[in-house]
């Protein structure tokens, strides 16, 4: 039964473990709960390893040329026009910066002022035209295009997922090397939203600006390479750093998957990003905003700019003001320039390279599944409350330990979530098996002694129920039988609902009293009550409470005899046995029915001192084990006797009241009457016959009439040599 209850809840614990492995190896975005939890784990891990190990910026300067509010404030709304522009970029050529990349698109033309001002005056009926050199003169268009030369310039468009074509799209990666064919795993869009022709043309180069955010709005990774009609082209990051290190000779390596080409990392001037399948980069974020210098671009123009921070710097021109919608939430922020974005992936190419979701992550993370899984499957249905939460902790705290250090000292992007998801639902699967088996065993409990004993006992045994089981056991009890004296004659008298009537209205009051002393009742059997003490719960003094018991059941049935006697029905008298020695108590019985009982030779005794009650004429014997163990009440000594079926003698007493309730008149008896015993055992049968005469001349008690008997008797046929004074009793 116990292996049984073990077996269930690791079988259950073992599906679980092979649900979390199928839901883990799902495709990536099957279970969007899922992805939300890695999410979140996600940035607290990412959090976290930069407050344990922050990652400086490297030596190369990346500079945000911030279009900030004190810029708009200072220059205008935006957008600015395309003369400012220029003079940005003429300022910026000035102050010596290596390259500048415009996270901006410049899809629309902007309106020359000659144009407007022939435009109002054909409305007006005028038909005027302006000198051509006054119109390039104000042209802002080409006025900027004219200085993009000036320094290498990239500028920014979007890819769409509608088949619109808008401005002119950059040269794609034209020097490939590499697997680049139509089977290489990359984003695929079929429309933009590119620059101007002439602005393009004039440019350096060109890469998208387009974001992809995760589905709680996060960016946490970004494509490097996106298609276009059967053509690759680079993100504004990479377009950058081709720009900046004069190459346009990219490497993609491959690994072949199926009938696909998986992309491993992409290599430009020898350094390495590593990639997942489809060319995306773990944005490996720096620190919060403004991690990178911010320069605002109203300072560059008037040039109040600092030299030395911007001479030989990569400048990317973006926007950090509220009204312009490029705030993205992220890992280390919900209001983070998306400018800052691409400097962090441009300073990580040059740098340390990329955190990484390696091609194994699938095996790795189900080989964890199943190892952890397993090993709490079996281990936790041994395992108590308290030791299950702590082995739990300990394996969600290693996975927790074992990721962050994969991700702080090896850089691997490992998912963790179903890890800790199929922990917890190990952990809570195992905590519901063991309430529910708490509450079965409580009331399993309940129902098998709450009519045996009192419900005092049954509390302390529900607060506790590991501590009692129905195994027999064998221990030292004291128990007790009550029989109702001439119950046969009495029973003849009676109607069958009369009798049924006296025996509930005496069990009842006779039941409280045993359970107001500890006391377990065993069984009823016709009129005969059996009780013990000591099991299930032990008891220190159980031959003292069983005393107290009988002598109370004594005057609790006196009481009763009298209201029975009101009622018409006939007077009754108990006689009870008490015994105490080892006993095999336990849930015994057959498959059909079942009881907690006692059993044993000491038990036995208990039912022969209960059956010579009457012939001695006392209302409670006891035995000489019960009269040790119970010192703190008046016995009179009654006899030593042999019960039939057992050889060794045994001194019987009958217990009187607790000690120094005695009266004096009680005592002088008593210590006659001992007078007595000691000349009987002593073979002075004169002297007990003489002591005999005066306790019979006070009280007509049957015992003293049975002691007269027997020396008569011993008088005509003197005991043989050796006499000890057992009586043998020869009837049950």
């Amino acid at each position: 039964m116990r292996l049984q209850r073990k077996r269930l809840p690791a079988m259950a614990g073992v599906v679980i473990t092979f649900l979390f492995l199928i839901l883990a190896l799902q495709p990536q975005g099957a279970s969007r709960w899922l992805s939300r939890l890695d999410y979140l784990l996600y940035d607290w891990r990412f959090t976290t390893a930069l407050s344990l190990k922050p990652t400086p910026i490297g030596e190369q300067p990346i500079v945000i040329i911030d279009i900030d509010e004190q810029s708009l404030a200072q220059e205008g709304r935006w957008p600015w026009s395309r003369h400012k522009l220029a003079e940005l970029v003429a300022a910026l050529a000035g102050y010596g910066v290596t390259v500048v990349a415009f996270d901006v698109v410049f899809s629309e033309p902007e309106r020359n002022p000659v144009d407007e001002i022939r435009q109002r005056l054909l409305r007006d009926g005028e038909d005027w035209k302006a000198p051509e050199h006054w119109r390039r003169q104000v042209d802002g268009d080409q006025h900027f295009a004219e200085e993009l030369p000036a320094t290498d310039v990239v500028l920014g468009f979007f890819f769409l997922d509608e088949a619109i074509s808008v401005g002119q799209l950059p040269d794609g990666i034209d020097s490939l090397t590499g697997s680049a064919g139509d089977s290489l795993v990359v984003v695929n869009k079929p429309g933009y939203a590119a620059n101007l022709p002439l602005l393009q043309s004039a440019a350096a180069g060109g890469g998208f600006v387009t974001t992809f955010a995760d589905s709680d709005g996060a960016i946490r990774r970004s494509p490097l390479l996106i298609r276009h009609d059967g053509q690759l082209y680079p993100s504004l990051s990479l377009a950058t750093l081709m720009a900046y290190l004069f190459d346009r000779n990219v490497n993609i390596d491959t690994a072949r998957i199926g009938s696909v080409e998986a992309i491993r990392n992409i290599t430009l001037s020898g350094l390495k990003a590593r990639t997942d399948a489809s060319g995306w980069v773990t944005v490996p974020y720096r620190g919060g905003r403004r991690t990178f210098p911010y320069v605002p671009a109203a300072d560059v123009l008037s040039g109040r700019a600092d030299t030395k921070q911007l001479e030989g710097a990569i400048v990317l021109v973006g926007t950090s003001a509220l009204g312009l919608s490029d705030l993205r939430a992220t890992p280390v922020g919900t209001q983070y320039p998306g400018v800052e974005v691409h400097a962090n992936i441009i300073d990580a190419m040059l740098n340390d390279g990329f955190p990484y979701r390696p091609e194994w992550e699938a095996g790795a993370t189900a080989a964890a599944l199943c190892l952890i899984g397993l090993i709490l499957a079996f281990w936790l249905p041994a395992a108590g409350p308290v030791a299950s939460i702590a082995l739990s902790g300990a394996a969600a705290l290693l996975v927790i330990a074992g990721n962050l250090w994969l991700w702080m000292v090896h850089r691997l992007d490992l998912p963790m979530a179903s890890l800790l998801l199929m922990v917890g639902s190990l952990t809570m699967m195992n905590m519901a098996w063991g309430f529910i088996r708490e509450s079965v065993s409580r009331r399993v409990l309940k129902g098998m002694f709450d009519q045996y004993v009192p419900p005092a006992h049954i509390d302390r045994m529900l607060a506790d129920p590991a501590a009692y089981q129905f195994a027999g056991e064998s221990k030292e009890m004291t128990v007790l039988f009550s029989d109702i004296r001439s119950f046969t004659n009495m029973s003849e008298s009676l109607t069958a609902s009369e009798l049924k009537a006296l025996l509930n209205s005496y069990f009842t009051p006779v039941t409280k009293v045993i359970f107001d002393h500890e006391g377990t009742i065993d069984k009823y059997v016709g009129d005969m009550v059996m009780a013990f003490w000591g099991a299930p719960l032990d008891d220190q003094q159980h031959a003292h409470h069983a005393v107290a018991a009988a002598l109370q059941m004594q005057e609790t049935t006196t009481a009763l005899s009298a209201d029975f006697v009101a009622r018409g029905w006939p007077p009754i008298a108990i006689g009870i046995g008490i015994n105490t020695g080892p006993m095999n108590v336990g849930d015994m019985g057959s498959s059909y029915r079942r009881a907690y009982t006692v059993l044993g030779d000491s038990v036995n005794l208990g039912s022969r001192l209960e059956s010579i009650t009457k012939y001695y004429g006392a209302k409670i014997l006891v035995s000489e084990t019960t009269q040790a163990q119970a010192p703190g009440f008046v016995y009179r000594f009654v006899d030593r006797i042999q019960v039939k079926g057992k050889n060794e003698p045994v001194s019987v007493f009958e217990p009187l009241c607790p000690q120094g309730q005695v009266s004096a008149a009680e005592q002088h008896e008593l210590q006659h009457y001992q007078c007595m015993i000691e000349a009987y055992r002593s073979q002075n049968w004169q002297q007990a016959l003489a002591v005999l005469d005066e306790l019979q001349s006070e009280s007509d008690r049957v015992l003293y009439q049975v002691y007269r008997q027997r020396i008569e008797s011993l008088q005509q046929n003197p005991p043989a040599e050796g006499w000890d004074g057992v009586f043998r009793h020869t009837e049950k």
